[in-house]
């Protein structure tokens, strides 16, 4: 009986730390793609929509899903080479197409992309702006079966397979979609997504704010700054009024600084009344 209840005691000890194991190696997964941004979350509730630049500002694409990387890089649109799950070489450059190229960049084995392959079926049904060439990304023959590759595609839908784009783009997972805005050159709109109505949105979004930013640049605006060169343009202009580096001014400590006195603050009316009664 005592040797029975050791062997049991030690079973129960090794199934604890298998299970013990499993967790945490589950843990690591889970870390792992959420740093990663692949299929985490739901990109309705995710912050930092952008919004139409202003003068002197360069309009920030939009993403949607877990935040990207920093440093990662949001604005090149190289093309996109490779091969059709027939196996004929096909090339796309978005940038230079005019209109809007929806990148999306999908996998056979991804079950968050069976949605995608299924509503691409429905090419009417999409709510994506007129005129939009939706370009599917999977990777290359080498990584992809272009059988399956071949059955999950619609007929007619423009499929490319080539693992350099999803390094070019630095696709950190699937389904993962990038937009961009042939006529300015650059992407407009990029992330994860996990039902076609968020990239839906995502497209309707960007356009918006592509539209708004076109119309500053025609009312003689600079919405070409970005970066150090903006920084530049902040200064000259700083500069320029007068304002040099350590001004107090540009260190404000409390709403005063900002706003003046509170007499200051008040509106002329009011200010007339308090000196009239």
């Amino acid at each position: 009986m005592v040797a029975l209840c050791v062997v049991l005691g030690a079973v129960v000890l090794l199934l604890a730390v298998l299970v013990a194991g499993l967790l945490r190696s589950h843990a690591d997964i889970l870390k792992a793609l959420h740093d990663l941004g692949a299929g985490v979350g739901d990109p309705a509730d995710a912050d930092g929509h952008e919004h139409a630049a202003g003068p002197g500002q360069t309009a920030v694409p939009l993403t949607m899903g877990p935040p990207l990387a920093r440093d990662r890089d949001a604005t090149s649109t190289p093309a996109v080479a490779g091969v059709t799950p027939a196996g004929d070489a096909l090339a796309v450059a978005p940038a230079t197409s005019g209109g809007l190229t929806l990148l999306a960049f999908l996998s056979t084995g991804c079950a968050s992309c069976a949605g995608f392959w299924d509503a691409f079926r429905r090419p009417d049904h999409l709510g994506l702006p007129v005129g939009t060439r939706l370009v599917v990304v999977t990777k290359g023959p080498e990584r992809e079966i272009a059988g399956e590759v071949a059955a999950l595609a619609a007929p007619g839908l423009r499929v490319l397979m080539s693992s350099d784009a999803w390094t070019d783009y630095e696709v950190p997972g699937s389904p993962f979609f990038v937009l961009v805005d042939g006529a300015a050159g650059r992407r407009i709109g990029e992330g994860v997504a996990n039902e076609m109505s968020q990239v839906a949105e995502l497209v309707r979004r960007a356009e918006v704010d592509a539209t708004a930013a076109a119309d500053q640049a025609r009312a003689g605006h600079d919405v070409g700054l970005d970066g150090p060169r903006r920084e530049s343009a902040n200064d000259a202009e700083l500069l320029a009024a007068g304002i040099l580096p350590g001004d107090p001014s540009l260190y404000p400590t409390s709403l005063e600084d900002l706003y003046g006195p509170p007499d200051a603050r008040m509106p002329t009316a009011t200010r007339r009344l308090q000196r009239e009664g």
